[in-house]
């Protein structure tokens, strides 16, 4: 399975928000730090803002920040909101579908992907307890 750019930087974002000790970040600065482009991710800090995972604040000494601690971010949460359509295969006009048990076995897989990842939280990620990281992950 392979998650969606929009994913990808959902994700760094969030990484980089929670390896940080200034109070408040301007989107701008976290783009150029991680070469995304600051309109596409203003749309993705949009949508996460939206979803309760982070704050912005407009105007002079605005920016944003996690709206929660990092151990209240789990990240199949995330993956809810950022891939709300993760079919693995789209059957629409297949000749075979009505014969063929391939999307149960995708549909199996990606729940199981999903369970893997809802036993995570952002706070897991920056600490380094996920299975085969010892050190913390830098932004």
């Amino acid at each position: 399975m392979q998650l969606t750019r929009h994913t990808d930087y959902a994700l760094r974002l969030l990484i980089h928000l929670g390896s940080m000790a200034e109070p408040r970040i301007a989107i701008a600065a976290v783009a150029e730090v991680q070469g995304i482009s600051a309109t596409h991710l203003m749309k993705i800090a949009n949508g996460l803002a939206h979803a309760g995972f982070i704050e912005a604040l407009r105007g002079r000494g605005g920016g944003i920040r996690l709206a929660r601690d990092p151990a209240e971010i789990n990240l199949g949460a995330v993956l809810e909101v950022t891939e709300p359509r993760c079919a693995l295969v789209d059957c629409t006009g297949c000749r075979l579908a009505r014969r063929c048990s391939l999307p149960g076995v995708l549909d199996e897989a990606r729940r199981a992907f999903m369970a893997v990842l809802q036993r995570y939280t952002l706070a897991d990620v920056l600490r380094g307890r996920v299975a085969g990281i010892i050190a913390p992950v830098a932004a």
